[in-house]
C-alpha cells in the first residue's frame, strides 16, 4: 500500500507557524506531536531536540530553521464554543512551543534513478512564510542535503548526530583565510575539534 505524497507530507507535521519576524520564527508544537522520539520520518528521531532542524513550504522549496528554545505555555483548558461545563475545572493546560533560527532554504535540485529527490541548501531567506503555515520534520535525505551542501568540501573535520552522521566536511581555503572561532558548552568536543583542525 502507497501513501500519496500530500498524506506523507501531513505525517510529518508537527506544528505550525505562530509568530514569525526577521530573525525569529514562532512555532505552536501540535498536541499530537511526538514528545520524545519521532518515528515517522523512517528512522527514529530525537525530537523536539535543541539545535535540530525544522522544514517550513515556502515559494522555493522549504526555509530551513534550526531550533533555539523550546519551551511549555500554561493556558486555559480549551473551551467548546457555545457548551458550557459547569461541573470542570479549569486546570492549567500545557502548549508546547519553540522558536527557530532562519537558516536558509532548501530547494528541489534532481530526482535520481531510485525516485529519491534530492535538494540544494542555500544561505539566506528570500521570503518568510505566515502564520500558520504548517511546520515539517526533515526526512533523512533532506537532514544530509542540509549539512552535506557546498561544493568545495574537501576535508572531512566530523559526522553531525543531529542528522544522522552526516559528514560535515570543509574547504580548508576559506577556513583558514579568515578569522576563526571555537564555540561550545563544556565538554562539547571543542578541544578536539582545535586539535583536529590543526593536524
Amino acid at each position: 500500500m502507497s501513501i500519496s505524497p500530500v498524506a506523507y507530507a501531513e505525517s510529518l507535521r508537527v506544528g505550525t507557524v505562530d509568530f514569525v519576524s526577521p530573525d525569529q520564527i514562532k512555532v505552536l508544537i501540535d498536541i499530537e506531536a511526538p514528545d520524545g522520539t519521532a518515528l515517522n520520518t523512517g528512522t527514529p528521531r530525537p525530537f523536539p531536540r535543541v539545535n535540530g532542524y525544522m522544514l517550513i513550504p515556502s515559494d522555493s522549496g522549504y526555509l530551513v530553521g534550526q531550533v533555539e528554545w523550546i519551551t511549555i505555555e500554561r493556558s486555559q483548558y480549551p473551551k467548546r464554543r457555545g457548551l458550557q461545563d459547569f461541573g470542570l475545572i479549569d486546570l492549567p493546560y500545557p502548549l508546547r512551543k519553540m522558536s527557530l533560527n532562519p537558516l536558509g532554504c532548501l530547494i528541489f535540485d534532481e530526482t535520481d534513478s531510485c525516485g529519491n529527490e534530492h535538494y540544494k541548501f542555500v544561505r539566506g531567506v528570500k521570503g518568510y512564510p505566515s502564520v500558520g503555515v504548517p511546520v515539517l520534520l526533515p526526512t533523512k535525505s533532506q537532514l544530509r542535503d542540509i549539512i552535506e551542501s557546498g561544493a568545495n568540501r574537501r576535508v572531512l573535520i566530523g559526522t553531525s548526530p543531529l542528522a544522522n552522521d552526516a559528514k560535515v566536511m570543509i574547504d580548508p581555503d576559506r577556513l583558514f583565510g579568515r578569522h576563526l572561532a571555537v564555540l561550545g558548552n563544556t565538554g562539547s568536543g571543542k578541544s578536539c575539534s582545535v586539535a583536529g583542525l590543526i593536524r
